[in-house]
């Protein structure tokens, strides 16, 4: 399958588990059916990233969607809500494709230079390194040092979008180490397969056994550090993207940490047969806002109707 087609098929996984996500009573498997849609789009950026003819253009183009998506759902959230009668179960728009695309295509760009030995990779690192502790930093002081108003927390929820920051990134670092790892095998079908399934095999194994909330207790039974414990646990909940909180629920691994899921894109992620497709390169930055937008006001109306 071409680009164009596995996009395509990612966009219907993608309108479905939306349809999930923002539509009142809709069944849990319209999300297990949306878990393949992420990294089939991101599997389609490293071969757009590769084979794109301005590296540069590409970067900021996803970073431009990321903050026109970022103003556009806010927008919509409070004008949609001055509705009567408008209750959407989904709360707020935390959607936003763009941002881990974005960084993402940063990290295939210092994968390249690192495999070209080029000199300056180690320039570019530093210059990222401190751009993203920077970020953070900035991110962590600001509302210490700021009163906080309405205005101002509507400023700071933007702030990550508008720095390019890693941190409050839908799927959390968990789908940028899967982008490294597709881009690191997108050359070899075999080395794709096993790298992505090793992938999926661990997060189930993570999620299944919940290793990180355990690992988390262990700082606060053996080790006594509950700071540390409070770092690590926000860390993983804003940041990582693996739950921090233990569930005593068995069926947890199926109906909530479902994320592992995911391996039943493999099957369309070996079937690209190199060829880019028609392109409708534009089609799917106007989609993607437009039919969340859209599916959120039908959820809200639905809402209040209920």
């Amino acid at each position: 399958m071409s680009v164009t087609a596995l996009k395509i098929i990612a966009l219907v996984f993608m309108v479905v588990d939306h349809i999930g996500q923002f539509l009142p009573d809709m069944p849990i498997w319209f999300h297990w059916i949306g878990r393949l849609s992420f990294p089939i789009f991101i599997f389609c950026s490293t071969q757009g990233f590769s084979h794109t003819r301005s590296k540069k253009k590409y970067i900021i183009r996803l970073y431009l969607a990321g903050v026109f998506m970022e103003l556009a759902k806010r927008v919509v959230f409070y004008s949609f809500h001055v509705i009567p009668g408008f209750s959407s179960p989904a709360g707020v728009i935390g959607n936003n494709i763009f941002r881990p695309l974005f960084c993402l295509s940063i990290l295939y760009f210092l994968i390249d230079c690192f495999r070209q030995k080029d000199g300056s990779f180690q320039k570019y690192l530093l210059r990222y390194g401190v751009w993203q502790i920077g970020a953070y930093l900035l991110l962590i002081l600001l509302p210490m040092v700021v009163p906080i108003t309405t205005g101002f927390t509507i400023f700071i929820e933007f702030l990550p979008t508008l720095l390019g920051s890693i941190f409050y990134l839908e799927g959390g670092w968990v789908y940028l180490l899967l982008g490294v790892i597709l881009y690191w095998g997108k050359d070899d079908r075999k080395r794709l397969a096993r790298a992505y399934t090793a992938f999926c095999v661990v997060l189930f194994l993570l999620l299944f056994t919940q290793f990180v909330p355990h690992c988390l207790a262990q700082l606060i039974e053996i080790f006594r550090l509950p700071d540390l414990y409070s770092f690590f646990y926000e860390l993983c909940l804003k940041a990582v993207g693996i739950p921090p909180a233990y569930t005593p629920d068995p069926t947890a691994i199926l109906f909530k940490y479902y994320s592992w899921m995911m391996l039943g894109a493999l099957p369309f992620l070996v079937s690209y047969n190199g060829q880019r497709g028609k392109g409708w390169k534009y089609f799917f930055y106007v989609f993607y806002p437009l039919h969340i937008f859209v599916l959120y006001y039908i959820g809200g109306i639905l809402g209040g109707a209920g």
